[in-house]
């Protein structure tokens, strides 16, 4: 008897052990999402008569529940360099917010901007335009864990 507790603590050592030293980096949850406009931007530049595009993604923070993050990726211009706001307003639980991205490149894909959007747990809606505004805009709706 005293052999099989022996052996089922040294098990139960041994799992956490694994669970401890075996874990990987932190991932995003899953974001329940919905966009019923599409997740770019058309936009004039803010110079140079220059047209362009400008991807957003969403995704939940990791370890930070009720926070969104908004991934803002200009993917050139034509006639560039130019660069353009993004404002990006939101309503969830943590009330009505906004909050403005600059984001500037050449013709060619520029670098990421990652903001942190406090929206609350729960239902949300956001939404993104170029400001001023100049093209179409973007909107989710979606579900912050």
């Amino acid at each position: 008897m005293t052999v099989r507790r022996m052996a089922a603590a040294v098990a139960a050592a041994l799992g956490i052990a694994a669970a401890v030293c075996g874990t990987e980096p932190a991932q995003a949850d899953p974001l329940p999402q919905v966009p019923p406009f599409g997740t770019t931007l058309l936009a004039f530049g803010d110079a140079n008569f220059c047209a362009g595009a400008i991807n957003i993604a969403m995704e939940a923070a990791p370890h930070k529940p009720g926070h969104v993050l908004a991934h803002v990726t200009p993917t050139g211009y034509m006639h560039g360099p130019c660069g353009n706001h993004v404002a990006i307003g939101w309503l969830g639980s943590q009330g009505l917010r906004s909050t403005n991205v600059y984001v500037h490149t050449n013709g060619r894909p520029g670098k990421t901007v990652t903001t942190d959007l406090s929206v609350g747990r729960g239902v949300a809606k956001i939404m993104a335009d170029s400001w001023p505004i100049q093209g179409n805009f973007a909107e989710w709706y979606i579900y912050v864990p």
